[in-house]
């Protein structure tokens, strides 16, 4: 066995390097690739193929990937019967199109080999828990940024999987609060509304303002701060707004506390659409020209930083504790636990990785205005909490990419009249969509009635062990 990771860990590493080494060393090689593709120099004779051969220049000094590949490939393809495309050629051609791809997938093995090695090596087992979740998780990320350089970032898939990210994480910070700790809020979209402000106030350009707020001189922030720092301000801004709003909010319970946290939410969005805060706000006017992310990575990077935040704070002492109220509060405060405090750090906690999720969401829509901000967005969220299960911070997740994939890609097609032969399908018409979807989230209710996952976790040891179990079993059989 021990021999067999040795091998193992080698081959990885070995390709991992030459994947990484030829990725990286064919990154800027495309202007002497065009010209031993055309040896014969047959462009020169050609205007039509001339021209495209210059746009792909134009595109290399242009810095733009996407439009290099493009015009790469309308070149490679209009004239694949001139062009010298085989061979040692034709491998470094891929080796460019597929490049950051190329460079991902051999990191990951790096990483494989690297985590396999530590295996080998440890000999009091502490590594060998962590490493099948933290490879897992590596796994993840490659998938995604290997499917963004596939696919594309505009494609349907990619946006699935960013709204999902971001879904996610508003999800599990609203399942800390209403499922792990048992309060009833529904001022999501509150706090993320908070987030997504103090993300794009901060974030535009110095230069743009004018153009932004340009019912208002311009506004009243001149400055702009870096992308990371403003994410950070955004959750710390939500956070603010829970403490004070939770200092009276948090002695009611049950329905009045979702009412009262409801109505915060709509007092919000009305605020911020208030003409006289317009030279911070731009009042009911779009917030436009901040900064955004280049890639799908980003959002799946700061949610997951986040959840795996969320997830250690629900397994520490005030993760307990906050079960503990959730269960019992009489017996909770019995044990000694500060009930008032501790859903006063919960309510916080929640809201600030919500104004983290609202900046994201900002940054994904590339413009921000208070009047989206509704309680219907805070229904969705609590919807992807109920179908994946209150409290289980996976079910969270998982529920957060289905209900983005069914409402906005998988029953699309029932928005569209269908046509077999001569006969018209009855009912597919714009809206029907969600009629169907409404059905779906009805089913899976009725059948699951505490979620996909209920108050579990997904656990790679639970699975592993489940499948040993049936293969036990087929063979005894």
């Amino acid at each position: 066995m021990k021999k067999t990771r040795i091998t193992l860990i080698v081959l990885f590493t070995l390709c991992a390097l030459a994947l990484i080494i030829f990725s990286l060393s064919v990154k800027d090689s495309l202007p002497g690739l065009l010209d031993r593709m055309d040896a014969e120099q047959t462009a020169t004779q050609d205007d039509k193929m001339l021209k495209a051969r210059d746009r792909v220049l134009e595109s290399i000094r242009e810095g733009d990937r996407s439009k290099i590949l493009r015009n790469l490939e309308r070149y490679t393809s209009g004239w694949a019967d001139r062009l010298d495309l085989n061979g040692e050629i034709g491998l470094e051609l891929f080796f460019f199109r597929n490049g950051p791809s190329l460079t991902a997938l051999g990191l990951f093995l790096l990483a494989a080999a690297v985590a396999m090695a530590l295996s080998v090596l440890d000999r009091k087992g502490r590594f060998r828990k962590a490493a099948p979740p933290l490879m897992l998780i590596a796994a993840v990320y490659t998938g995604v940024y290997i499917l963004e350089n596939v696919v594309g970032s505009d494609s349907m898939l990619m946006t699935v999987l960013e709204k999902g990210a971001i879904f996610a994480l508003i999800a599990v910070s609203m399942n800390l609060l209403n499922g792990f700790t048992g309060l009833f809020s529904l001022g999501q979209a509150g706090f993320m509304l908070i987030g997504a402000y103090t993300y794009a106030i901060f974030t535009i350009e110095t230069g743009t303002r004018p153009q932004v707020y340009q019912y208002y001189a311009g506004g009243l922030v001149q400055f702009t701060l870096p992308a990371l720092v403003s994410i950070g301000l955004a959750g710390l801004a939500a956070a603010f707004f829970a403490f004070l709003i939770g200092l009276p909010v948090l002695r009611l319970k049950s329905d009045y506390l979702a009412i009262a946290t409801l109505g915060f939410a709509e007092i919000i969005r009305a605020v911020f659409q208030y003409d006289g805060l317009g030279p911070i706000t731009n009042g009911s006017n779009l917030l436009r020209k901040f900064a955004t992310y280049d890639t799908v990575l980003f959002p799946f990077v700061i949610a997951g930083v986040c959840i795996a935040l969320i997830a250690l704070i629900i397994n520490s002492t005030y993760g307990r504790s906050f079960k503990a109220i959730r269960d019992d509060e009489i017996a909770a405060e019995a044990m000694g636990i500060n009930l008032f405090r501790h859903k006063q750090m919960a309510f916080v906690i929640s809201s600030f990785f919500a104004g983290i999720g609202g900046a994201l969401l900002a940054m994904y829509q590339t413009t921000v205005q208070a009047a989206a901000f509704t309680s219907a967005m805070t229904y969705e969220i609590l919807l992807i909490v109920v179908i994946g299960g209150m409290g289980s911070v996976t079910g969270s997740v998982i529920a957060s990419f289905l209900f983005v994939a069914a409402s906005e890609w998988w029953l699309r097609f029932l928005d569209n009249e269908q046509m077999i032969g001569s006969f018209q399908v009855p009912l597919l018409r714009s809206g029907f969509r969600m009629v169907v979807f409404s059905v779906v989230i009805m089913a899976v209710v009725l059948f699951y009635r505490k979620g996909i996952m209920g108050d579990r976790e997904l656990s790679i040891k639970r699975l592993t062990s489940r499948l040993s179990l049936r293969k036990g079993g087929l063979k005894n059989g």
